[in-house]
């Protein structure tokens, strides 16, 4: 994958932790990078298990790393974890990265597998950060170094989170300045929020959302629906059903891709591709197929990211990983990754990154 994953339509890492977009990434992908002995006693390449390749390498890297994901049928996380495979590919590094499927007690056996194996580091994206504390406090004591993403845990050497009502804020700031723009009082807004509240973080970003919206919109718009769209398929699904109830909706905030692509795609269908200036959906991830939408001149307006694209995060996962395995400690546990707004001023520029 060279600069950020191609639009993920129904490709997704082949080679995804929230949202199967293009539509859809088809399913979760093992991947694993074996030693020289591993791949001399099992085969150059075979499949260990539904969705895993081992492959062959003739030098295994001084450092070997686990990962595991919610889910990698999500486009923001397969976008980003094909860019930090190809990183530790050519770091020369052992790898896999896996994903729960939200599924907490897989999560705890794919830790143990980790630390078991001889994982330097082992990254972690909870499905249930309360639910992995022990086996993540298990690794460290055997001499792990142990990484979060996005949830302040306790027993890790460093969490990379956002501040996730200030980033559902700035989602839905930005849904307020569009509809206060084309709605009014006596013509009001009708919106629906693509969410996934069994997720605490995500339930903040939702009530970011919600909040920033009764702050800026008063009285220009009404919350007609609230679904849960983690996967592009389902939430397309479940904004047809929205449509069906509520034909006159045509605001949609969603708290990442997968929401933001599914209902895009639904609002392309019933348009025939013919979208109304009155028409946006707003989010965070902006990862390439939602920048495209963006300059395309499709229903996505404005999406918050992160660094930047799926390759400048990646870069920057993967400096943390190699810092915190040469020993480097950090000030702060937490690590606060930085919000940036992207609307059709700036997205040519950063969807140049996936070029």
């Amino acid at each position: 994958m060279k600069k950020f994953v191609a639009i993920l339509l129904g490709v997704v890492m082949t080679g995804s932790l929230l949202a199967g977009c293009g539509s859809d990434a088809s399913s979760s992908t093992d991947t694993t990078k074996e030693t020289a002995d591993t791949a001399e006693t099992e085969g150059t390449e075979e499949t260990t298990e539904e969705g895993t390749d081992t492959a062959e390498t003739e030098d295994s890297g001084s450092y070997k790393v686990g990962i595991t994901i919610q889910s990698l049928a999500n486009a923001y996380w397969a976008g980003v974890f094909g860019e930090v495979e190809t990183l530790m590919k050519d770091n020369g590094w052992e790898y896999t990265i896996v994903d729960c499927k939200d599924n907490s007690a897989e999560q705890i056996s794919q830790i143990e597998n980790f630390t078991n194996s001889g994982c330097d580091l082992i990254m972690v994206h909870p499905s249930d950060p309360n639910a992995i504390e022990d086996v993540c406090a298990a690794a460290r004591e055997a001499g792990v170094k142990v990484m979060c993403w996005d949830d302040k845990m306790t027993n890790t050497d460093l969490n990379w989170v956002l501040d996730n009502a200030e980033l559902g804020n700035a989602i839905g700031t930005a849904a307020a300045e569009f509809i206060n723009e084309h709605y009014t009082a006596d013509n009001k807004a009708q919106v629906a929020v693509m969410n996934y509240p069994q997720t605490p973080i995500l339930l903040d970003r939702e009530n970011g959302i919600l909040a920033a919206l009764e702050e800026s919109c008063e009285d220009n718009y009404e919350v007609v629906a609230q679904q849960p769209a983690i996967e592009a398929g389902e939430a397309q699904s479940n904004m047809e059903t929205i449509l069906q109830a509520n034909p006159d909706c045509k605001v949609v905030c969603s708290i990442g891709a997968g929401g933001d692509v599914g209902a895009n795609e639904a609002f392309m269908s019933a348009t025939g591709g013919d979208i109304p200036d009155d028409m946006g959906i707003f989010s965070a991830d902006a990862t390439e197929q939602q920048l495209q939408a963006i300059v395309n001149g499709e229903a996505t307006r404005a999406s918050v990211g992160f660094e930047g694209s799926n390759l400048k995060t990646a870069e920057a996962v993967v400096d943390l990983y190699e810092r915190l395995l040469d020993g480097e400690k950090f000030e702060e546990q937490n690590l606060v990754r930085p919000l940036l707004v992207i609307n059709i001023d700036n997205a040519e520029e950063y969807l140049a990154d996936y070029k």
